[in-house]
């Protein structure tokens, strides 16, 4: 803390008699706090998994328990097949304790919906308040409780991942409360790094932005095309497909302020926690993986100490 002295002087009178004033004033530094995953890595966690054989619409999630304490939830992993009504194969996520998570999509006679299945990983809350969060950050949280949501990913996307629809999807859901009980209280944002569709998901075209990131190490620009669609707010890469792998990270707090800006519906402020998976669709057939080597969110809030109170000045008399 910075510490500030200031000297003040009375005028001396016969019925006054000379003051002198010394008073010091503690000034508070910006006490931001920054809380980061403790779990970047990928590496602290008991090995888990989830496995699914197709068809059927119900999937399985299972969390990753910090592998010292299994009362701790780090992550929670879900398949999440909702489009899958027919086919066959399988789909599992794996999280091996020794620095990934792995994704592995081996499916064939899907129905080609524009979106079969979203197998992803959540960190924090969903809009029904299932939460999976015993890291340092913590959500729900108010957009302005925060002064940056800064998420840094490692991956790459092998395989067959272009003629059809696959995306690398960050889904996010801001909402009105900070205890929503379902998603219709809240405002879908969608940003996707990577986004390849046969037919463009579209929307309404808002404007392109071009955000300051870090990608393998380097500080550039990475522009996004925003689109505004029902309920939900996307940000595409404006180059298209945009990024199949590396290390790429951002300021996720402005796409949320900016979602919620441009839906212009300002009763949207809690953003409840990061999820972050891969899309599939349009296609009888996906053989593909996605592996994450790193996922680190670092949530840094304002400050909300109140300033102290000057030290009440001492008056030194004589007669």
């Amino acid at each position: 803390m910075h510490h500030l002295s200031i000297t003040c002087f009375c005028i001396t009178s016969k019925v006054l008699l000379a003051a002198s004033i010394s008073a010091t004033i503690l000034l508070p530094a910006a006490c931001a706090q920054t809380l980061i995953t403790s779990d970047s890595e990928l590496n602290t966690g008991a090995a888990a998994l989830t496995s699914y054989t197709a068809p059927g619409t119900g999937g399985s999630s299972t969390a990753v328990r910090l592998a010292t304490n299994s009362s701790k939830n780090l992550w929670l992993m879900n398949n999440d097949p909702w489009g899958i009504s027919k086919g066959k194969g399988n789909m599992t996520q794996t999280y091996s304790g020794r620095g990934s998570i792995t994704t592995t999509i081996n499916l064939t006679g899907l129905p080609r919906a524009g979106v079969d299945a979203f197998p992803f990983v959540l960190y924090g809350c969903d809009p029904w308040m299932d939460c999976f969060q015993n890291q340092p950050p913590q959500f729900p949280k108010k957009l302005s409780a925060m002064s940056s949501l800064v998420i840094d990913i490692k991956y790459a996307m092998t395989g067959t991942i272009t003629g059809s629809d696959i995306d690398l999807l960050f889904d996010e859901w801001v909402c009105n409360s900070s205890t929503p009980s379902d998603s219709s209280q809240c405002l879908e944002v969608e940003v996707l790094p990577y986004y390849s569709f046969i037919y463009f998901g579209g929307g309404t075209f808002i404007k392109t932005i071009n955000e300051p990131v870090t990608l393998n190490g380097n500080t550039t620009i990475f522009s996004f095309d925003e689109y505004i669609g029902g309920t939900n707010v996307l940000f595409y890469p404006h180059k298209k497909p945009g990024l199949p792998s590396g290390e790429f990270k951002f300021n996720f707090l402005d796409f949320l302020k900016e979602g919620v800006s441009a839906y212009g519906n300002s009763s949207y402020q809690y953003a409840a926690g990061i999820e972050l998976g891969t899309e599939f669709g349009a296609s009888s057939t996906q053989s593909y993986t996605l592996t994450l080597s790193k996922f680190e969110i670092e949530q840094t809030l304002v400050s909300t100490q109140p300033p102290l109170s000057p030290t009440p000045p001492k008056l030194l008399t004589s007669d």
